[in-house]
């Protein structure tokens, strides 16, 4: 058994009086890892074409008429990739039905019949340059409000590297060609070159000696192997017939960009009412989208309005909100609903002589219950020098009272990341802000208001509900008033690839008294803090939240930790004992090698 002796210089705690510990959970979004479907009996070609569905988009300005085309099922879940003009107006960049909604229709399993309407589906984002959209399906289109089955019977594509596609490569086209009963078409061609619109090196389109019409647009390319390369998109007249195809790495990258910040990934009930995408702006257009959105506004504005989208509010409930400034309740109303079971609307707050500056609170409440609490600002920032964030731990999990499971900085197949730091002198109104990179491509960016008091740490994470986070290189840089104050690296790597684990060990130990005697000290106790928590931090406040793992000395001076430590992570320890010093040490690693128990010996000096 290893043995180590601690005894550091010596302080007596402050008697400082502290906020209790709230810890912070941040919505996620969600990253999409595409998973290798298997080939059915007929092999990737009935895979392909199992994979493909027909889109069927209302047109809410006109009666009875539709937009259609063709999609990709991604994921089993319901993840479909289509074209942007199948759901809207590229140029105006505006939705053909403001819900984003489409009905899906899926192939039968022995592709010989026609396609089957079966699903409702809404949009997660769409992007008008690049021409692409990606749907989630919500329900099932008879009954949207009926529970979708846990298995939704879908055959995901394949993903393939379109960059490894060369001129001459055959390529494959699905698709339906047109509403009205139309079977899924399979229609196979030649690469016939790429187009750089960019001049940057990468080409952005595939070009083929295929004719895309617009009912197959949105749909599926594969290669030779039926693996998804790409989203037909367009035809045009050259010297032939030479069809387009977005780029399937391009398209990929934009989704998985996309779905770590979908802001509905949080949502645990898909039935429960709900408040998403809330966005402040000091206007709003016509149709109730926010002009320049952001959480912090210049002093004098005249009024502050609030966008979001809601779900599944029913005719007859209650609805209220209230606006604070500075925690005083300065505005509320309310109302009985009776609008649309989903939708988007916006609340605003005016004052013809100015807004006071001040941290302004809006509160939604249904039926009683809080359903979203968040705010922005109304002034200028205030000295962001007192505000910081500690250290950065990553962890493969937390336990029930919020401490890292696993922490390290090297990671393998895991569906979430999580992120645990110390917060300093952040209050409400703060602006913060979290930036996530793979590979030094920033993935996700959210700026928010700071909301949650005076709290000792908090941890937030990054998910992925569609299979695990891809391999490469993350950082976490953390900003406060848009200044980077924190950063932190890890790696997510092949599970070939990964380190062996390191088993946690049991810290035991003695508390002894500093002199020639080594007499033991019953009764002190020995505190090893959450990774990233300083000993001055604590011994100036306090607080059971910032320790990770404790224990008492018995009256022989022995003591065991209530939890093991993963060695090479770096703790700070401190030991308390009345009429004694205070003993403390930052950065106290446990060394890789270190065996089970790993002994750790402490001297204290008497007053």
């Amino acid at each position: 058994m290893t043995n180590r002796m601690l005894s550091i210089f010596a302080r007596r705690p402050s008697r400082q009086s502290l906020w209790l510990l709230a810890a912070l959970l941040v919505g996620v979004a969600s990253l999409l890892v595409a998973q290798r479907a298997q080939a059915i009996e007929r092999g990737p070609l009935n895979t392909a074409l199992l994979a493909t569905v027909q889109v069927i988009v209302p047109i809410a300005t006109e009666q009875d008429t539709y937009s259609t085309g063709s999609g990709t099922i991604l994921a089993e879940s319901g993840l479909i990739l289509t074209n942007y003009h199948v759901m809207g107006e590229i140029e105006q960049e505006t939705l053909y039905n403001g819900n984003g909604f489409a009905a899906i229709a899926v192939n039968p399993t022995n592709l010989k019949g026609r396609p089957i309407l079966k699903y409702a589906a809404h949009l997660v984002a769409g992007n008008p340059a690049l021409d692409l959209a990606l749907l989630r399906i919500t329900g099932l289109l008879e009954d949207e409000s009926l529970a979708l089955p846990e298995n939704l019977g879908l055959t995901a594509i394949a993903i393939g590297d379109s960059q490894a596609l060369q001129i001459g490569d055959e390529i494959s086209a699905f698709g339906f060609p047109s509403i009205g009963g139309d079977t899924v078409t399979f229609t196979k061609g030649i690469l016939s070159g790429f187009e750089d619109e960019e001049d940057d090196g990468y080409a952005e389109w595939l070009k083929v000696d295929l004719n895309i019409n617009h009912g197959n647009s949105g749909g599926l390319a594969t290669n030779s192997a039926g693996e998804f390369v790409g989203v037909p998109t367009q035809g045009r007249q050259d010297i032939g017939m030479i069809g387009l195809v977005r780029d399937g790495n391009l398209a990929l990258d934009w989704v998985r960009r996309v779905l770590l910040e979908e802001p509905s990934a949080s949502q645990t009930d898909a039935t429960a009412p709900a408040v998403l995408n809330v966005q402040y702006a000091k206007a709003i257009t016509s149709k109730g989208v926010a002009r320049k959105p952001a959480v912090r506004f210049d002093s004098g504005i005249e009024s502050l309005y609030a966008t979001f989208d809601y779900l599944n509010f029913a005719n007859g409930a209650t609805f209220a909100f209230a606006w604070y400034r500075d925690g005083f309740q300065i505005f509320s109303d309310s109302v009985v609903w009776d609008a649309d079971k989903e939708g988007s609307t916006w609340v605003n707050l005016n004052d013809d002589s100015g807004l006071e500056d001040g941290y302004y609170e809006l509160e939604l409440a249904y039926n009683g219950s809080q359903i979203y609490r968040n705010g922005v600002v109304v002034g200028a920032a205030r000295p962001a020098n007192r505000a910081s964030f500690g250290a950065i731990t990553f962890a493969a999990g937390v336990t029930d009272d919020d401490k890292p499971i696993d922490p390290g900085t090297n990671f393998a197949d895991i569906a979430e990341i999580y992120a645990f730091f110390p917060v300093n002198g952040v209050e409400n109104g703060d602006k913060w802000s979290r930036r996530w990179s793979i590979d030094d491509e920033v993935v996700a960016s959210t700026d928010d208001v700071w909301n949650e008091g005076a709290i000792d740490s908090t941890w937030l994470s990054l998910s992925s509900d569609e299979g695990t986070l891809p391999v490469g290189r993350y950082r976490l840089e953390l900003l406060i008033e848009d200044k980077v104050v924190q950063t932190g690296e890890m790696d997510i790597v092949e599970a070939a690839a990964r380190a062996p684990t390191i088993p946690d060990v049991t810290v035991v130990g003695t508390v002894q008294v500093a002199d020639k005697r080594r007499r033991a000290v019953a009764g002190a106790t020995v505190f090893f803090l959450n990774p990233g928590v300083t000993t001055e931090s604590f011994l100036d406040a306090p607080k059971q939240g910032l320790v990770f793992a404790q224990g008492v000395s018995d009256e022989k001076g022995d003591y065991q930790l209530d939890k093991k430590l993963t060695p090479g992570t770096l703790y700070a320890v401190v030991a308390y004992k009345e009429g004694y010093k205070t003993v403390s040490a930052d950065d106290f690693e446990i060394p890789i090698d270190a065996t089970n128990p790993y002994e750790v010996t402490i001297t204290m000096e008497r007053r």
